[in-house]
């Protein structure tokens, strides 16, 4: 259960650094903001590319029973 939680908090900072990211690029104000935009985009995109890779956890009986 603690696993599940943790992997599912994860993704969310995965993608609220994804989301970040490409509204710090898309914003035409603050030029630190648009220097750090591609950083932290790359940032969350390895993350999720790499918590994309970790199975579950779960047994392949229990993927054929769910379908």
């Amino acid at each position: 259960m603690t696993r599940t939680l943790v992997m599912k908090w994860l993704y969310f900072v995965a993608i609220t650094l994804i989301l970040g990211g490409f509204a710090m690029l898309c914003q035409p104000f603050v030029h630190v903001l648009f220097a750090t935009g591609f950083p932290v985009l790359l940032a969350g995109v390895i993350l999720f590319m790499i918590l994309d890779h970790i199975p579950d956890g779960r047994s392949s009986e229990e993927e054929d029973n769910n379908g």
